[in-house]
C-alpha cells in the first residue's frame, strides 16, 4: 500500500507540473547522397553510451566535402547525462589523434520553433581542417538561450533540483555533424548550419 501511494504521490507531483509534450526531433539521413554509408557503432560504445535509439552515417556532398553524422536518442526515464559527457568532441576526438584547434562555444540555432543549443568546433586531422557542430538536447529544458544551454549543471545533485521543480526525466537527445576541407571557420559554420537544417525536422 505505501508502494502505491508513493507511485501515486509522484505521478501527482510531476503531473501538478508539466509544462505539455516534451520537444524532439527527428533525422532525414542523407540515404541518395554519394557513397552514403552506415556507420556501425562499436559494441564498447554502445554499453558505454546506453543509448535507446541511434547511429552514424557518411557521405559525399555535392561540391566534394565529406560529412559525417552521429545521433542518439535517450527514452524518457534515462539519465543521458551520465554518458553523454565521455561522448564529446572534445573529448573524443582528441583521443583519436586529432588537435583541437578552436573551440566557438555555444550558440543557439534556430530551427522549426526549436531553439538548439549548438557548440562549433574546429579540429586538424592529418592536415586537414575538420569543423564539427555539437547538439545535446534535454527534452526537458527550453534552451531559451544560449546563455541558459551553456548553463545546464548536469550533476547528480542538479538532476535532484529538477526532480523538486518537478521536471520529470523526458528524454534527451545528441547529434554531432562534421565536415572536412573548409579553410575557412566561417563558410564552414554557413555550410553546417545548412546541412543542419536539411537532416534535422521538429517532431
Amino acid at each position: 500500500m505505501c508502494l502505491l501511494l508513493t507511485e501515486a504521490g509522484v505521478q501527482f507531483w510531476y503531473g501538478s507540473h508539466s509544462a505539455g509534450r516534451a520537444i524532439s526531433w527527428t533525422v532525414r539521413w542523407p540515404n541518395d547522397a554519394p557513397d552514403f554509408k552506415v556507420i556501425p557503432i562499436a559494441t564498447e560504445a554502445r554499453a558505454l553510451l546506453q543509448y535507446n535509439d541511434g547511429g552514424g552515417g557518411m557521405w559525399e556532398g555535392a561540391d566534394g566535402h565529406s560529412w559525417l553524422l552521429y545521433q542518439f536518442r535517450w527514452l524518457p526515464g534515462r539519465t543521458a547525462a551520465l554518458f553523454i559527457k565521455v561522448h564529446r568532441p572534445d573529448v573524443c576526438l582528441p583521443a583519436s589523434g586529432m588537435t583541437l584547434k578552436k573551440d566557438d562555444g555555444i550558440h543557439s540555432t534556430s530551427l522549426q520553433g526549436m531553439n538548439l543549443p549548438v557548440r562549433s568546433y574546429r579540429f586538424e586531422d592529418g592536415g586537414r581542417p575538420l569543423h564539427v557542430l555539437y547538439c545535446y538536447w534535454d527534452a526537458r529544458s527550453s534552451y531559451a538561450s544560449a546563455a541558459a544551454a551553456a548553463e545546464e549543471d548536469w550533476s547528480p545533485r542538479a538532476r535532484v533540483r529538477a526532480a523538486v521543480r518537478g521536471q520529470r526525466e523526458a528524454g534527451a537527445q545528441m547529434l554531432e555533424l562534421a565536415v572536412w576541407g573548409y579553410e575557412d571557420d566561417a563558410l564552414a559554420h554557413e555550410a553546417l548550419e545548412q546541412e543542419l537544417r536539411k537532416l534535422l525536422s521538429r517532431s
